[in-house]
This record gives C-alpha cells, structure tokens and sequence, in this order.
C-alpha cells in the first residue's frame, strides 16, 4: 500500500521541483541537488575502512573498560580527620577482617548465633558511646520464631523455624516523638556452609556498621530514624527478614527500606531492584550516589527468573508492603557460595565505593521529606550512562517517548522515500520503496540466521564435549558465537546488496536504502517491546533516537555536498553514544550471565542463552555499520576475516587446553561446583520403615548432584565406589517422596537426576527422630495425628497423604501448607524446620487429615524425615573429608552429612 501510494505522489514531486531539503527536515536526501552524487561508483578502500572503524571501536571499548572497572581511591583511618563526615573505607574494611575471622557463619552455629552476635554487639555498643549527644541509639536482639508460608510468589516450600537471630539498632532524634517513618537497611551476617562470607555478605554489614558510625557521629539528627538491622538467617530461606519486618516492634514504623546483598565479590554494586513503584526512591539514588550504577534490565533480568536465587527485598516488599531498593555486588559471581568467598575478592576500594554511595543515599532518604501519598504502581524508568550519572523518567514519558520515536522514524523513513526524484538513478520512487521493504525484510532474514547460525556452533560445541568453554575467559564468546553469526548475517547483507546494487546504480543511494531498512527493523522491535510493556527497551530507544537524528544531521550538513571520509566519520560518531552503552551494559550482562551458568543445574545447556545474548547485542552494535559495507571496496573479504576468526577461536578451545573451562588460581578462581552429601541414612542409614515400624531396609553412600552443566559420573572416580554409579532420576521420585534422598530445598524442578555411590556408613551423633504421640478423630470423616520431631538445626518433614487423602490443616499456622508443584496427582508437602538455638523441648507438629470411609482403619500417610549437620565436627568426618580432598583443585567439592528415614502412618 505504501509502495502505491509513494507512485501517486511521483507525478507531484516532478511539479513541484523543490529542493529535497526544503521539503522536511526529516527527509532530505544526501546531495540531491547535485545528480553526481547518487551516480558516484567510487568507493572507499576496504584496509582503510576496516583500520578506521577498528580503532573506533576500541577507543570506545576503553572508555567502556574503563567506565566498568573505575573504583574511587579509599579513605584511610589516618586521613580520616581530614575528612568529617566521610565513609572510612578502612575502618569499614576493619569491621570486614574481624567478621571474616570468625569462618563460616551457618545459621544454627555457635560461629553465628554465638561469637558473630557477641561481635555486632560490641561493636554497635562501641559505636553508641561515641554517639554525639543529638541522637538516640536504641539496640535490639530479636530471638524471631514464626512460620514462613508462601503468598504465591515464588515462594517454593514452607518454613517453621525457632530462635533465629536478629541485631537490630535504631539511631534517630534524641527528641523524636517515634511517630516518623523510619528507613530500614538491612544486611545479613550469615554465610553458606563452607564459605567465609566476605561478600555474601559481610562486606555489607562492614559498610552498614561504618555508615552508622559517621550519622552518629553528626551533629545534625536525621528527620526520619535509621534502623539497621543486622539478620542472621538470609541463608536459610529469608528466614530472618521475615522473623523481623512480621514480628518486630519497630516493623511497623518503617516506611522505606535499602537491602544489601551480593551474587558476586568486589567491584562494583548496583541497584538492580527497586519498589514496588514509589519513583522517588530510585530518584533519590539517582540525586544522592556519587557512583551510580542502576537499570532496569537488571530488574527485569531478575523477575524473568535468569538468577537462581533471590534477597530479602522478596520478604519485605511482600510480607512488609513496603518499597525498597535492592543493591548487590554482582562482578566475579564465580565464587559466591564457595569457599573462595573471602576478603581477598574485596577490594578496599570496592568497600569505599559501596560506602560512599549508601552513606549517601541513606543521608538523602533520612534528611528529606518522604511524599505523603504513595503509589505502588508508580512505575519507574531509571539506568546509568557508563557510570556517570542516572536517568529517570515516569512511566508516562516512556509511553510519550516510545510513540514519539516510533512515529519519527517511520515518518522520517516515508517520507525521504516520497521526496525521490525520477530523475535519480533508481528510476521511480516505486523502485526505491521496493528497496527498502526488501532491506527490512533482509535485516529479518539476517537476525535469523545469525541466530540460527550460533545454535548451529551450539550443538558443534556440544558434540564435540566443550561445551561452556568460555567459561573462565568470557571474551571468547564473540569469537566463538559472535563471528559466525555476524558473518552469516553479512554474507545475507552482501547477497542482498548484489541484487540492490543492480536496481539502485549507485552504492550511495543503496546505502540509504538499507540504512532506512535497518531502521524500520529497529522500529519495528521497539514497537514490539512497546507493546509487550518491557521496559527496558530505552537501550534500543537510544539506537533510535541516534538513528533519527544523527541522519538528519548528515543530511543537513551534506546536502550540497558529496559524501567523504568526514561523513563516515560523522556516522560513527552519531551511534557513539548507544555503541558505548551497549558496550557498557553488554559487559556487565555477561559478567552476571556467565557466572550464573556454573550453577544453574546440568539439565539446561548454558551455551544456549550466552551465545543468543551475545548474538543479540553483536546484531544491536552492527546494525547500522552494516550499511556501510556498500560503500566499501572487496567487502566480501570481510567475511574471511570473520570466518578466520571464529575457526582460530573455536579450533583453539576444542583442542588445546584454552578451552577448559575451569581454573584454580589464586587471584582468578573460576571452579566446577559440585555438591556431595554422604547420608547416614540413604544406604546404612537410609532407612525404610514398615507400616508395623519394623525397619524394611537401610544403607548409605555418597550423593552427588551437581550445580553445572558439565557433571558427568566419572567425576566420582575420587570417591572409589566400590559397586558403582547409580544415576537416580525423576522415575524414583515418584514412588518415594523426593526420590528417597535429603533434598536441602525442594529443588526437583532444578536438580531431576543425581548420581549416587555406595559407601561406608557415617558416624551421626545427633540424628533426626519423629514420633507419632497422639492419633485421633476430629470430625466425621477428620483424623488428626500429632508428631513430635527433634534432631539438628536443619531439618526438614515431606508429608505425602497417600491417593484420597487431603491435607485440611496443620498446628503450624492458619494457612494450609503449600504443596509442592512436582506433585501434581498426589500432593506432596515440604516443609523445613530449623532453629537457631536448640529449643528445651521437641518441636510438636499436628496436621489434619480428611480421610474417606474407605480407608477407615487404614494407612492414611507416607511421610519421610531428613536432616542435614551443616556446622561442627559431626558434619563431615575424617574419612569423607580426605575423600573431598581427592577431587581436583578446579573443582569445588563441599559437602556435610544428612539423614533421610521413611515412615508410614
């Protein structure tokens, strides 16, 4: 339709016999006054261009690098009377070294509940005694019991858990009335078993601590009171956020809150999580950070579920109803959770960073008048340009921003097709419409088959065994992905421009051409990711407001003139501002991606999504330097150039030692992770009760389950199995609950095969015990059984009513459990136990069953009992702690002891 209505205005155009600039300034042609111009068949030398737009790229690739790893130089503790009111990054660093000393912090262990807790204690009570006169420093420790239930987002299992710890501090206005809404910072102080913890997440309770020390240490009280609070219980399910912000005193008072946490060590922090709606939080990072580092591509990354793993922002956004930000650490995410986790990954001028940006922000919130009337639906727009500073705008202007854009461009794009003279090499306007629908089309076919092309190099991987090759050297991804898929996607370009060439009579004009091509594509994807309300389409916004304008000044300024080297030179600097962004942003994506894969279970193959989210910011960055391959001389010898790249890459990490992916060094540890648990009661100890409580079978051995995509049984070759490695899948869950092992989550959808070995039996000093103490009717058709449970800090109950049976209740609280979705004929309930200090009596548990006439009298529930020993010499032994030190240095192997036991009631 557009093509007819571009020939009725043919015969108009020729009439009027204006200058092409004078008709819009979004439609001007490059020097149409002068028919030499379009008619031109010199083109620009093929070495020249490709130096050229080489050191273009990396001179904004350095500013990118550059943006990316900038640290602020730290303030030391002799330098600190020269700076009042500052963030001391050494003395923060200080808080880091003794908190880190202590070892592995497991919620449950004498190491958190006892020694961590005495050393916050002291160290807010140090703090409190210097406080200048003007504030009131009011300090808590919350022993929190409760039950954690889901609210349906996401929440996977149910938690009953008893005596966590909680270090909370208040700091506000000596004569505040306590009717002020308070800002909330909230850092965790426990670590995973194994790991000191540094930034998961010790370094935030050292910047909390020391950004408590400089309010209290000014002159002027904050307008709204500062609670810090300390949990000891994020490691176990979010336990302790929730203990607080749903039975604390101070909960209610608290109107804002700042979470800090971390999925990676060092570098720098970012907001990657902000409200629900409330813009004037986001707002005042924006105003306040002095390094800020912000986007929502990070929030939605998060809520489409990338990250395997989620913070304490969940808890108190959903069970607290408040708006929040939630800033982490995400660079080096290879040793979180891993004894690698220690200060060395923690740079003091990463903790500086850190500090000065939450020393700000929190200044900002706690001196500042919050809105009166807040809106959870107040939707937020915000992102850093190269860590320089913060844009944010309402989800209205991005409503405006999108329809204006797209309506530009495709005016922009008709509107220069209407203005061609018939006298122009192409003939009619009708050939030049054709063109450009033929150029968009083409720019389709490019992206699929770039695409196609990195699935194609996916399975070669594959087969060939290497898969995640890039792991411990990222930048091998555009060599192994990036290349190819760019250079099926310019073999297709060059195809085209063949064809268009033949048409068209002159390279500019077919430049034009494809550039307005590849426009429309971008157009057409913004309106898209318009339409589907992603919001973190603004990356491609920027693409297309460069587009629009940076084209309409090379037609302003080349109107009368020939294209030179200064127009190709003009063009690359005209994309300058979205190459560096996407640069800027591409790097850390696969900084967070990469990671990520080691531990995103071995069903998945994780080359997939990297190398379709390297295509797709290849495709982005070279969208409109494509066109310029018309204006170059031997442009097909690119494509060798490619090809040769990606063949010296991908032959370079399929036989030779560059393309292993793992590594062990002491500054750059990049290791397998790989979970082993020796259960004292799956094959000795794993012990199957008959209905008469007789004892049906018992043995134990090793249970290996692995976090990446490259755990193969001959790993357990260390372990010297004696009968062999059995693989246990999803076809032995469903005649035991959860397979017949200790699962520490209910994670049957992440981990649906293992592998087990046969070994000798553990010593367990302190095994789980169930015991049914009462059975009764509670109604017609209700029977109620009462159990009690003792054993160590972590253990969990899988309650399986058996077909007919239904689950009406439980003593735990008023909501009835969640059953768990793999089970979706027979439900299935998991539900953890933990407790922080053991409690004086057993833990008592009543569930209510409604059994049908026909099993009166009968069996009514399967139920089984697991534990983990996650701390403390009884969780691993001498024995199985030698075996672990058999496996490789590149691998982390880490285990502790559990217990599985079957009953039925």
């Amino acid at each position: 339709m557009q093509c007819l209505f571009f020939k009725m205005q043919e015969a108009n155009i020729r009439k009027r016999g204006k200058l092409a600039s004078d008709l819009s300034p979004f439609g001007s042609a490059v020097g149409i006054t002068d028919r030499n111009d379009y008619n031109q068949s010199w083109k620009f030398p093929l070495l020249r261009s490709l130096i050229s737009l080489a050191f273009g790229f990396i001179v904004l690739m350095g500013i990118s690098m550059l943006s990316d790893h900038y640290l602020p130089n730290p303030i030391l503790l002799k330098d600190s009377s020269s700076h009042p009111g500052a963030f001391i990054g050494e003395r923060a660093y200080k808080h880091l070294e003794r908190l880190t000393s202590i070892g592995p912090r497991v919620a449950g262990s004498y190491e958190n509940e006892i020694r961590t807790v005495d050393l916050l204690m002291r160290e807010i009570g140090f703090i409190k005694q210097f406080a200048h006169p003007a504030h009131k420093i009011t300090m808590d420790l919350q022993k929190a019991s409760g039950v954690l239930t889901p609210l349906g987002q996401g929440l996977d299992h149910n938690t009953v858990y008893h005596s966590l710890s909680n270090v909370i501090v208040k700091i506000e206005d000596r004569n505040s009335t306590g009717a002020e809404e308070a800002l909330l910072i909230n850092a965790h102080f426990d670590s995973v078993r194994g790991s000191p913890g540094a930034s998961d997440n010790g370094v935030s309770v050292a910047v909390a601590l020391e950004v408590l020390e400089v309010l209290s240490r000014g002159r002027e009280p904050t307008k709204h009171p500062v609670i810090f609070l300390f949990n000891g219980a994020e490691e176990k399910g979010m336990l302790g956020a929730h203990g607080f912000i749903t039975q604390h005193m101070w909960a209610k008072q608290i109107g804002a809150f700042v979470n800090l946490d971390a999925c990676g060590a060092g570098g720098r922090e970012i907001v990657f999580q902000a409200g629900p709606g409330n813009s004037w939080l986001i707002k005042a990072y924006a105003a306040a950070a002095p390094y800020p580092l912000a986007n929502i591509v990070g929030q939605e990354i998060f809520d489409a579920k990338l990250v395997p793993s989620d913070t304490d922002f969940k808890i108190f956004r959903d069970f607290g109803k408040i708006p929040g930000l939630d800033l982490a650490y995400f660079k080096n995410g290879y040793v979180y959770h891993t004894k690698y986790d220690d200060i060395q990954h923690v740079s003091l001028s990463s903790v500086q960073r850190a500090g000065d940006n939450l020393l700000a922000l929190v200044s900002n919130l706690a001196m500042s008048d919050w809105p009166s009337v807040r809106d959870s639906s107040d939707i937020v727009i915000f992102f850093d340009y190269l860590g320089l500073f913060m844009i944010t705008f309402s989800n209205l202007s991005w409503h405006l921003l999108n329809i204006t854009l797209i309506s530009l461009a495709f005016y922009q794009s008709i509107n220069w097709v209407t203005i061609q003279d018939a006298d122009s090499p192409s003939g009619r306007i009708g050939t030049v419409c054709k063109q450009v629908v033929f150029s968009c089309l083409a720019g389709v076919f490019q992206m699929l088959g770039a695409f196609f092309t990195a699935w194609l190099v996916v399975g070669v991987m594959t087969l060939t065994g290497s898969t995640m090759s890039w792991y411990s050297l990222p930048h091998v991804l555009m060599g192994l992905y990036g290349l190819p898929s760019l250079g099926m996607a310019l073999f297709i370009f060059l195809q085209v421009s063949a064809a268009q060439e033949r048409a068209l009579k002159s390279s500019f004009l077919m430049e034009r051409v494809q550039f307005e091509g590849a426009k429309l594509n971008l157009t057409l994807i913004v309106l898209l990711t318009y339409m589907y309300g992603i919001r973190s389409n603004v990356l491609l916004l920027l693409w297309l407001a460069s587009a629009i304008f940076g084209r309409w000044f090379l037609d302003k300024l080349y109107q009368r003139k020939s294209i030179d080297g200064g127009w190709l030179l003009l063009h690359f600097i005209s994309f300058a501002v979205p190459i560096l962004q996407t640069l800027y942003l591409s790097d850390s994506v696969i900084a967070l991606l990469v990671p990520i894969s080691g531990r995103n279970g071995i069903h998945s193959n994780p080359d997939l999504l990297v190398a379709m989210v390297t295509v797709a910011f290849g495709l982005l960055i070279t969208a409109f330097i494509f066109p310029l391959a018309s204006l170059v001389r031997h442009a097909r010898r690119i494509l060798y150039l490619l090809m040769a790249g990606h063949l010296l890459v991908a032959l370079g990490v399929i036989f030779t030692p560059l393309g292993f992916p793992y590594s062990a060094g002491l500054v750059e540890v990049k290791p397998q992770r790989v979970q082993i648990l020796v259960d004292g009661l799956i094959h000795v100890e794993r012990t199957f009760y008959e209905s008469n409580g007789l004892v049906r079978r018992r043995e134990s051995g090793y249970w290996l389950f692995g976090w990446d995509h490259n755990i193969k049984p001959e790993l357990l070759a260390p372990l010297e199995p004696k009968e062999g490695v059995k693989l246990v899948d999803e076809s032995h869950c469903h005649t035991l609950p959860y397979c017949g092992l200790p699962y520490y989550f209910p994670s049957l959808k992440r981990i649906r095969s293992s592998y087990w070995a046969p070994a000798p039996q553990p010593l367990i000093y302190h095994p789980a015990k169930i015991q049914l103490i009462d059975q009764k009717l509670a109604g017609i058709d209700k029977r109620s059984l009462t159990f009690t449970l003792t054993g160590p800090d972590h253990m969990s109950l899988l309650i399986w009513p058996v077909k007919g049976v239904e689950l009406v209740g439980w003593s735990a609280s008023k909501e009835i459990p969640l059953a768990d979705s793999f089970y979706t004929e027979r439900p299935l309930y998991f539900v953890t136990y933990f407790y922080g200090v053991q409690p004086d009596v057993p833990y008592e548990l009543t569930v209510t069953l409604k059994v049908p006439p026909s099993l009166s009298g009968k069996q009514v529930l399967e139920m089984a009992v697991t534990s983990h020993i996650l701390h403390g010499h009884e969780s691993i032994e001498n024995e199985f702690a030698n075996t672990l030190k058999k496996f490789p240095p590149w691998m982390y192997a880490h285990g502790w002891t559990a217990t599985y036991s079957h009953w039925f009631f």
